[in-house]
């Protein structure tokens, strides 16, 4: 019975969720991850992306084990190129982020070309963008309310391990601290180590919506956006929270 029931449950849910019976950990800096706050990760991208539909087309998104790029508290600044997504155009920005190691979250859907780093496809590399160690894909990872990450801090001028507090901010696109950028599944180069802390430089799209998923969507005037760079950030990362019309 239960693994008629677990069949059923993968037919519903977009993702590849892993064993009930695995409890995997991964050490991701400070601490040891389980597999339940996997499944919490998968839960709210099931939720974000409203993927949960009987019209559901082929599942996109995976979870990656290794190094991955997180760059929820980043933020971007104009490369002065532009970057093509997914067959549009975008402007390019740049975003230094920390390199972790551990379990995220990849979309297969992913694939661009031009701008700094050039053509990329997440269908054809799933481990790295170039299938080298000198590269790596920026993705979606969860942290919990008790968890510090790397991040830049603005009064020392220096990358820490620091709590990351989450925002909202309404978009408007005249100024660069209220527009957005977008690095979820985006090419990132691996630049050097700063105070113990692996950096990598990361390109991806300014005001461009992480969800959905298989097509580019430009971010709009008064959209509500969530992340976790400090206030007064050029280009937060981050992506519009999707509504259900």
């Amino acid at each position: 019975m239960e693994e008629k029931k677990a069949k059923r449950e993968q037919n519903i849910h977009p993702v590849d969720l892993p064993p009930q019976d695995v409890k995997t950990e991964v050490k991701v800096n400070r601490g040891v991850k389980r597999n339940k706050q996997m499944k919490k990760l998968l839960l709210l991208l099931i939720f974000l992306t409203g993927c949960v539909t009987e019209k559901q087309p082929e599942n996109v998104l995976r979870i990656h084990q290794g190094k991955f790029a997180f760059c929820g508290a980043s933020a971007a600044k104009p490369t002065g190129k532009k970057i093509i997504i997914q067959g549009k155009e975008f402007d390019e920005g740049i975003a230094i982020c920390p390199v972790l190691e551990g379990p995220s979250v990849y979309n297969l859907a992913m694939n661009g070309k031009g701008g700094t780093y050039g053509q990329f496809d997440a269908s054809t590399n799933f481990d790295t963008p170039d299938g080298t160690e000198d590269t790596v894909w920026s993705l979606f990872w969860y942290y919990g309310p008790t968890d510090t990450i790397p991040q830049f801090n603005l009064d020392t001028k220096q990358w820490e391990m620091m709590a990351p507090i989450n925002r909202k901010f309404i978009i408007d696109m005249s100024s660069p601290s209220t527009s957005e950028s977008d690095m979820f599944q985006m090419p990132c180069k691996i630049w050097k180590t700063e105070n113990g802390i692996l950096l990598s430089e990361c390109y991806g799209p300014l005001n461009h919506m992480a969800v959905p998923l298989r097509k580019p969507f430009s971010t709009q005037n008064g959209q509500t956006s969530v992340t976790a760079a400090p206030e007064g950030s050029p280009y937060p990362v981050g992506t519009p929270i999707p509504t259900q019309n």
